[in-house]
Formats: C-alpha cells, structure tokens, sequence
C-alpha cells in the first residue's frame, strides 16, 4: 500500500463514522457540555489520552473550563479535583481498559456526569456512564488492523467537530478567541486583524 491508500482508508473510515452518528445524542452532548456548571474533564489511556488532552487544549481555548485528568494518577490522590456537576468525558475505542474502569468505577461515587466516547457497544464503561456516544471505527489502517491510527483520527475530528459547533453556539468572538491565545503566529496574526 502506499501513502496516499493510507492517507485515503482514513478519510474512507472517517467518512463511515459520520454516516452512523447519532446526531440527536451528539447535540444532547454538545448541549450538557455548553450548560455545564462546574468543570469538565477529558480524559483516556494511551493513545486516547492524547486525544483527550487535545480536546482539552481545544475546548478551553473557546473558552470552556476544561482540564485533562490521568486516569492512572487520580486514584492515587488528584480526583480531589472532581466535584458534583462536573462533567468527565472519557475517550476509550474499546470502552474496557482496565485502568480506565477501574478510574470510573471511583469516579461514579463523585456524583458528576460520566460520558464515554467510544466504538464498541457492548462495553464495560457504559456501567458507569450517563451518556454515551459511539463512534463507529471499521478498521484501523495499518496492515496489522491494530495500531490506533483510524480511531484516533475519528475521535479527534468528532471532539475537534464538537468544538467548533460549541464555538458558534456561543457566538465567539475574534477579541474573545485572542484573549484565550494570545501567543504563538495564531495570536499575533488575529491581535494585528483587531488592532
């Protein structure tokens, strides 16, 4: 295969997902995170922590209260930070990682609200979640069919999707999204368009 087939089986299983989405849940999704009250924390093992954490870097510079937790970390002290009327948004394909169950299984005493974004229907997180979305992922593209490749690109296009309905929900302003990132070629690019 070359890089092009590659680079076209991701578009082709991105494409896939968004045809089986369930859009009424994903506007449920998007309307308890836009009516938040409290904090909302991203969070995954492995590969999906990263994808996590970039939504977490994303949703907060719209300005959402946003945090990435370690799933693994937090039961050993750092779910202090979790309080009733947060909202954690847990990232996994297979919904069963053990570290990941284990987190949630202690999380669900905090009282807050547990979605899990996931591609496997019959998973171990709905157990503790109020809320799930499931984002089908026919196949990974290596030629093993396992390296997390295909699913990461879909849950990071829907997550990075999700962020941008949110934006124009809240009808964001370019001065709102400099003070947000002020730095970097974005900031000075948009503080030079304002000024």
């Amino acid at each position: 295969m070359s890089i092009s087939a590659y680079y076209r089986t991701h578009i082709d299983v991105i494409q896939e997902s968004l045809q089986s989405l369930d859009l009424s849940k994903v506007d449920e999704f998007v309307d308890l995170l836009l009516n938040c009250k409290g904090k909302i924390f991203f969070t995954g093992i492995g590969k999906n922590g990263h994808v996590a954490a970039k939504a977490t870097s994303t949703f907060s510079s719209i300005g959402l209260p946003c945090f990435f937790i370690n799933p693994v970390d937090s039961v050993h002290g750092d779910m202090g930070v979790i309080n009733k009327g947060d909202i954690l948004v847990a990232i996994s394909k297979s919904g069963n990682t053990e570290e990941l169950i284990h987190f949630l299984k202690h999380v669900e005493h905090k009282d807050c609200k547990i979605v899990s974004i996931h591609s496997n229907r019959n998973n171990k997180s709905l157990e503790y979640s109020s809320m799930d979305i499931d984002l089908k992922v026919r196949m990974e593209a290596d030629h093993l069919n396992i390296v997390p490749t295909c699913s990461i690109a879909v849950f990071t296009v829907f997550l990075q999707s999700v962020a941008c309905e949110i934006s124009q929900r809240k009808e964001l302003t370019l001065e709102q999204f400099v003070k947000n990132h002020p730095g970097g070629s974005i900031g000075k690019v948009l503080d030079e368009e304002i000024l």
